[in-house]
């Protein structure tokens, strides 16, 4: 078969480059599949002025067999959007390759002009085509009444034949054909006229160009939903109406432990162990959220039909690894756990000195290792909040939340749904979306149940059930949800008085007092107030570090070691916080310190409706000069100055109501009038 040289020239040069402003758009790469005369007319085609900066041609001089290999060699390279040729070479390369041919259509008004003058030669006219007559040339016929010899070719050896049959059989004189027509006529001693014209080649220019850049953007298109499939961390899997695996990701060969080529093709329902999708073909109906098993691997999956319409034509199922969903749901809790549900002291922020408080730490450290629940029991004010935290940093969760809850800071209502969560409408007000609850935000770290003895006997039952089962109910909900949490709690009152009571659970007692940590009173272990003390002074901006010299030191000590400390040590804290904002930057001397001490703890007993008691040591320090003086004007009158302004704004909180300011600061109505009597305030 004939098979001539391949000539490759780019019609891009003859672009107006200087007439773009802003951004070049893409251009449509346009590869003409041309021979010789066709060939010729495009490289000497002036482009479009609609397509000056949109299209890239290159015009390729071949023929059938050496056009199939170009075509397929630009195509395995994607350099090439369309192809646009006539029609011996479109026919040719179009069962081959994926990319759209764009054929150059002959126009009535190109043949009728290509058949006048060819007429002119005289004799028949053989107008010559590929497999099939040219469009629209009886209508031609018809106008002008030439004598045609119509000829249709199916390879290069039937159309040398056939022309040569013409000339002899018919005596035509011309031919009217595309480009390997006209040559083979040549050969024969015949004239010939492209039936192509200049309109007819920009015609089909721009039908390609329209052609190429709805094919870039469907494969635009097409690429991001194959990135999205590809690069999802969710497995996804197709099939068709028949169950086949039309499609399976590589996150779906990654959850599965199966590779594509394995199932591609193959029913489900052979390959997937329990993929259930010939049930979602016969019913129709969407399987959401459904846990399967697929060998060792638990998965999520989700199985919809897709449908035409009417029919269900295919299934698609979407689904996660079990541990894939743990361990983003940890990448959240850590996430909230730097938020703000983070435990901030350890057993080193623990100042003490007594040795029962070593005692108590050094068991709060081994059963930091372990997960069992712990009670701390004490007083208010001795730290239990900062055991916990403690506990929880020296813990294996010490990288998981810490979440500490007053229970009795809550009325019931608001307790519950703080712990356990709520679902969307499940009360009035209920926040859209719903809201995770307490024990949700501390999976896989500590939760801090701080006086857990006042907690209801409802909510009892809902905490032991957490305990007991791991998993908790949102209010409004019907899903369990499973936690991984520890509990740590803790109470000032005396639990198992409440249990004979039965005023609490003996179950859940039982199940919060596996370990028990009972800290000492403040009042019991006298050694820890001066260590204490130095550190609050040390800490407190605005305090005279002259505080610190053993003298005053020694002389506050004296007088603090006296007191009962029923709010132990936070009240020990505010007590020098006082002191500090008394003494205003001063430091006087060791009796006056005492006295101002004196005269603060009079005031905290006051407050609580206590009667006065005379701490001072009768004994002062001897080398003293000063040690019979009372108290400096100055001290007396910021003494004064601060019970003055303790008890108006607690006045000004509630507007003028006494019984209400009494309740606030934690005295009598009685007291409350004493004082503003004896201060001059009524």
């Amino acid at each position: 078969m004939y098979a001539p040289a391949t000539a490759v020239t780019s019609i891009g040069s003859k672009l107006r480059i200087g007439r773009q402003t802003g951004v070049i758009p893409v251009q449509i790469k346009i590869a003409v599949m041309g021979y010789k005369a066709m060939a010729e007319l495009f490289k000497n085609m002036t482009l479009p002025l609609d397509l000056e900066g949109k299209v890239s041609i290159q015009v390729y001089d071949a023929l059938f067999e050496k056009t199939l290999e170009i075509a397929t060699k630009l195509e395995q390279e994607d350099a090439v959007d369309v192809f646009l040729s006539g029609s011996g070479n479109a026919s040719f390369i179009k069962p081959h390759i994926q990319t759209p041919v764009v054929c150059i259509n002959v126009s009535v008004f190109d043949l009728m002009s290509a058949i006048k003058k060819a007429s002119a030669y005289g004799g028949p006219v053989a107008v010559v085509s590929f497999r099939e007559p040219i469009e629209g040339l009886s209508e031609v016929l018809d106008v002008l009444k030439p004598e045609v010899v119509q000829v249709i070719y199916e390879n290069y050896d039937d159309l040398l034949g056939k022309i040569a049959a013409v000339r002899k059989q018919h005596s035509c004189q011309a031919v009217v054909g595309a480009s390997l027509a006209c040559e083979i006529a040549g050969y024969h001693g015949l004239k010939s006229v492209l039936v192509y014209s200049n309109e007819s080649l920009r015609v089909a220019l721009r039908h390609a160009y329209q052609v190429g850049q709805s094919r870039r953007k469907e494969r635009e298109r097409t690429q991001r939903l194959w990135t999205i499939i590809n690069f999802a961390y969710g497995g996804i899997m197709v099939t068709d109406s028949e169950g086949k695996i039309t499609l399976f990701n590589p996150a779906a060969e990654r959850i599965m432990g199966i590779p594509a080529k394995k199932v591609l093709g193959k029913k489900a329902v052979d390959v997937i162990e329990n993929s259930r999708i010939d049930v979602v073909l016969e019913t129709g109906q969407a399987e959401l959220n459904q846990v399967q098993d697929v060998g060792d691997v638990k998965i999520v999956t989700n199985r919809v039909p897709i449908t035409d319409g009417q029919d269900v034509v295919g299934v698609v199922a979407t689904f996660l690894d079990v541990g894939y969903i743990q361990k983003a749901t940890d990448e959240i809790r850590r996430s909230q756990y730097k938020k703000g549900f983070k435990a901030k002291a350890t057993f080193r922020d623990i100042i003490y000195k007594d040795h029962k408080m070593g005692s108590v730490i050094q068991r709060a450290i081994r059963y930091a290792h372990s997960d069992l629940s712990v009670l701390i029991t004490g007083e208010s004010g001795v730290g239990k909040e900062l055991f916990a935290q403690s506990i929880h940093n020296e813990s294996p969760r010490r990288t998981g939340p810490f979440v500490a809850v007053n229970c009795a800071a809550l009325s019931e209502s608001l307790l519950e749904s703080e712990l356990f969560g709520y679902e969307e409408g499940a009360f009035t007000g209920a926040k859209r979306g719903g809201k995770e609850g307490l024990f949700e935000l501390a999976h896989r770290g500590t939760i801090f149940l701080d006086e857990i003895g006042e907690i209801s006997p409802a909510l009892q039952a809902r905490l032991l059930r957490v305990l007991q089962e791991k998993e908790i109910l949102r209010v409004g909900g019907t899903r369990v949800i499973p936690v991984d949490v520890r509990i740590i709690s803790s109470t000032n009152k005396n639990l198992w008085q409440m249990v004979q009571e039965g005023r609490f659970r003996d179950d859940l007692y039982y199940r919060l007092n596996v370990l028990t940590l009972s800290i000492p009173a403040l009042r019991e272990r006298p050694e820890d107030i001066p260590v204490l003390v130095s550190s609050f002074l040390a800490k407190r901006p605005g305090a005279n570090p002259r505080l610190l010299e053993e003298p005053r030191l020694n002389a506050i000590c004296r007088v603090l070691c006296k007191y009962d400390w029923p709010g132990n040590v936070r009240e020990l804290e505010n007590i020098i916080d006082r002191l500090i904002i008394v003494l205003h930057g001063q430091a006087p001397s060791p009796v006056e310190l005492e006295t101002v001490v004196e005269e603060l703890l009079e005031t905290s007993r006051a407050e609580r409706g206590c009667k006065s008691s005379n701490l001072l040591h009768e004994e002062v320090a001897a080398e003293d000069d000063t040690s019979n003086q009372p108290p400096t004007e100055h001290l007396t009158m910021e003494i004064k100055r601060f019970k003055v302004e303790k008890l108006l704004e607690a006045l000004r909180k509630t507007g003028g109501n006494k019984s209400e300011a009494a309740r606030l600061l934690g005295i009598s109505r009685t007291t409350l009038w004493r004082q503003l009597r004896d201060l001059g305030i009524e």
